[in-house]
């Protein structure tokens, strides 16, 4: 391959593996309906793949050899209002797939999840993904790689707002919510200043795959087999670790219990972070990356830092 198209090239994934890609010789049409500006072997191309043609209209290159489907709508959120997620996820992975076919391209590589299940409308769009791409296959011989990566954490040197980090965020703001009133209590009773607890619904043995930024773009640019590939860490935490790190942090003692009667505020984090709780129960896939940085304590605690900060 020389010449390839990205979709989502402007997206967090699409920009390291856009740049992935340069470095290594290729020629890349990078299409977005805000595509990055051009500079040597990146070409950007004004697109949307909910449009026909991806909305190339005027301009479709001649010289692409393979898609990098990466655009979508990575969101969590259990209804899908004006069916956004649908429209982007399921109508533009198959105007993908029908450009591949009308322009004589063979070769798909599309973004996934490890978290093809039906506990949201993401979820559910990436079932559909998945088997539509199995059809033109059967139909059209496309050659097809699908990775299956897991949460996406970034890096010191790729920030990034992911769902985890985004949780914690959840953490420190209803922290700093319940801080001033229980101050206040503790002072009037004159009680020492204790950290406070606070109790999450889930299964504190289970593990929670996260996965470093820089193992997935490494993997979605080396690998070259057809076929599906789990991008998903080896070795994931424990969900009662990763509470305990974050805790550190943030100065709250944090506890994964199974069931519990909630207190009020508890209650009204449990509504506040529900698209999130149901990946607290735990996961297990197989992985097929061969490096991956560990997701240990320090890992953790410097990406609270960060938010803190």
């Amino acid at each position: 391959m020389n010449s390839v198209l990205i979709t989502g090239a402007s997206g967090f994934i699409g920009t390291i593996v856009t740049e992935k890609l340069i470095k290594k010789g290729y020629k890349v049409y990078a299409l977005s309906r805000h595509p990055p500006a051009a500079t040597k072997n990146l070409v950007p191309l004004a697109g949307d793949v909910t449009e026909p043609d991806l909305g190339l209209t005027f301009f479709v290159p001649k010289d692409i050899e393979a898609v990098y489907h990466l655009a979508g709508i990575h969101s969590l959120r259990p209804v899908d209002r004006k069916q956004l997620i649908w429209k982007t996820n399921v109508d533009g992975t198959h105007n993908v797939l029908e450009f591949c076919v009308r322009n004589d391209i063979s070769r798909l590589f599309f973004t996934s999840t490890a978290y093809t299940w039906p506990v949201n409308p993401y979820g559910c769009s990436k079932i559909r993904n998945e088997e539509e791409i199995s059809q033109f296959v059967q139909k059209h011989g496309l050659k097809v790689t699908i990775f299956k990566p897991s949460i996406v954490m970034g890096s010191e040197q790729h920030p990034y707002p992911g769902h985890f980090a985004q949780f914690i965020m959840g953490l420190i703001k209803m922290n700093k919510r319940g801080e001033s009133v229980r101050r206040r209590v503790e002072g009037v009773l004159r009680l020492p200043i204790l950290e406070p607890a606070f109790r999450i619904r889930g299964n504190a043995e289970g593990s929670l795959n996260l996965v470093p930024i820089d193992a997935v773009a490494q993997a979605i640019t080396e690998i070259e087999e057809e076929g599906t590939f789990w991008l998903t860490n080896p070795q994931p935490p424990k969900i009662g670790d990763l509470a305990e790190w974050v805790g550190e942090v943030i100065r709250m003692r944090l506890y994964i219990q199974r069931d519990f009667r909630a207190n009020p505020i508890e209650a009204m984090f449990r509504r506040k972070a529900s698209a999130f709780l149901p990946y607290l129960w735990g996961d297990s896939f197989i992985s097929d990356l061969t490096e991956c940085q560990k997701i240990d304590k320090e890992f953790i605690q410097n990406t609270a830092r960060a938010l803190i900060a």
